[in-house]
Parts: C-alpha cells; sequence; structure tokens
C-alpha cells in the first residue's frame, strides 16, 4: 500500500505538496510494547497507520494508566507530534499494543504544510 492510499486529503493536495510529502514520508515498524511518544519529551511528527494497533494514554497522578483511544489500520495519531500543538494541557503517551507499521510524516514537514496549506491545516482540526 502507498502513502497517498492512507493519507484521506492526497487528491486536493497541490503536486508540490504530494511531492514534498513522498520524498518525506516513511515506514517504521515498532515492535509490540514500545512506547513511541512520551509526553512532550519527544516529537516524532503525525502517525499514520499501516497495520497492527496503538494505544494513546495518560497517567494519573498515582502512576495508573487511563486509555484515552486506541488506533487501528489508517488511523492517525496526532498526538505523536503534540508539541505542534500549543493548547495541550496534559501529557499523553502513545505506545504499540501489536506489533505495528505506520507512515510517519516528520514533524517539521508536517508542520511546513499546515503554515502553507490551508487544506492541511483545516484537516489538522478535523482529526483533534
Amino acid at each position: 500500500m502507498e502513502f497517498a492510499d492512507s493519507f484521506p486529503i492526497w487528491n486536493k493536495l497541490s503536486s508540490d505538496e504530494q511531492k514534498l510529502l513522498t520524498e518525506s514520508v516513511y515506514k517504521k515498524k515498532i515492535p509490540a510494547k514500545t512506547v513511541i511518544h512520551n509526553g512532550n519529551t519527544d516529537c516524532m511528527g503525525m502517525l499514520i497507520v499501516q497495520s497492527g494497533q496503538l494505544r494513546a494514554y495518560i497517567c494519573s497522578d498515582e502512576g495508573k494508566e487511563i486509555t484515552v483511544y486506541r488506533l487501528f489500520e489508517f488511523d492517525m495519531c496526532l498526538f505523536s507530534a503534540s508539541c505542534m500543538m500549543n493548547s495541550i494541557q496534559f501529557d499523553i503517551a502513545v505506545s504499540a499494543e501489536k506489533d505495528t507499521e505506520v507512515w510517519v510524516i516528520p514533524i517539521n514537514i508536517y508542520q511546513s504544510l499546515m503554515e502553507k496549506s490551508a487544506v492541511v491545516s483545516i484537516f489538522k482540526l478535523s482529526v483533534c
């Protein structure tokens, strides 16, 4: 499967934006039980699940994990790019519950597209 098939607004992007994404996006395999994002300490970029399962969760003051949501095939995880979202008032962690393969849009690429493209900016609002 190609990235274009996984990105819902692909056909609304300009050819330059499509080219930038094609040259920048990469696949990443994530073994089960791997924490891939932990609050504001890292900022991988936007993830699109190709296969497997991710879990987004927060930790209570007592150390208990509270699942916020799970991500399955074709779901997008913008919280892995939470450094772009100034209004987030909590730390969210993301881990792989199963062996997972994701498309990664690097943070600098996604941020650049958001600043230049109304389509991408509006799309970000719809997945948040």
